[in-house]
């Protein structure tokens, strides 16, 4: 009986120790996330959290048919700097994803926040940059009432941006 509450326990840890080592291999952890430098250190993926766009320091974000005020600004460009904290023997594929768009904590009202990635598609031991253009993508809101739209306009203006940001490293072929 001792025998097979020992042979029971001793499967749990051995099933139980290998998800952990694979959990922790996939885990990215950030070495570094200042001044938009991200340096990843294990594991082949990594979230941004909360990357906030302030209209105070950013300017108020408007679409490109509306007249520019002073503090008005048809895009935000944010430019992360990607590294990998290890040296890399072979090139893998950089995908960046942007998710979880909220504006003034309500998800993206209208879906007008539209955010461009241009990324390079590869990293391995040079430092990447990926950049992201946000701006105001009023295509479906232009067809809509003058009421819709004005709604739709003080639902962004001089409102706080926010989403996630995802870097993920993946091998070739």
């Amino acid at each position: 009986m001792f025998k097979k509450i020992l042979l029971a326990v001793l499967a749990v840890l051995v099933i139980g120790s290998s998800s952990v080592a694979f959990s922790w291999w996939d885990r990215l952890t950030l070495a570094e996330n200042e001044n938009n430098i991200i340096t990843m250190g294990e594991g082949l993926e990594i979230v941004v959290d909360e990357v906030v766009i302030n209209p105070t320091t950013a300017g108020n974000l408007i679409p490109v048919s509306a007249v520019k005020k002073q503090g008005d600004t048809y895009s935000v460009v944010l430019s992360y700097t990607i590294r990998f904290e290890a040296t890399l023997e072979e090139e893998l594929n950089l995908s960046t994803t942007v998710s979880d768009i909220k504006v003034n904590n309500e998800a993206n009202p209208y879906d007008l926040i539209k955010v461009e990635i241009v990324n390079p598609g590869t990293i391995q031991n040079e430092d990447v940059v990926v950049t992201l253009t946000v701006t105001i993508d009023e295509t479906d809101i232009l067809t809509q009432s003058e009421e819709a739209q004005e709604r739709a306009y003080e639902a962004l203006a001089n409102n706080s941006i926010s989403f996630k940001v995802t870097f993920s490293a993946t091998r070739q072929g």
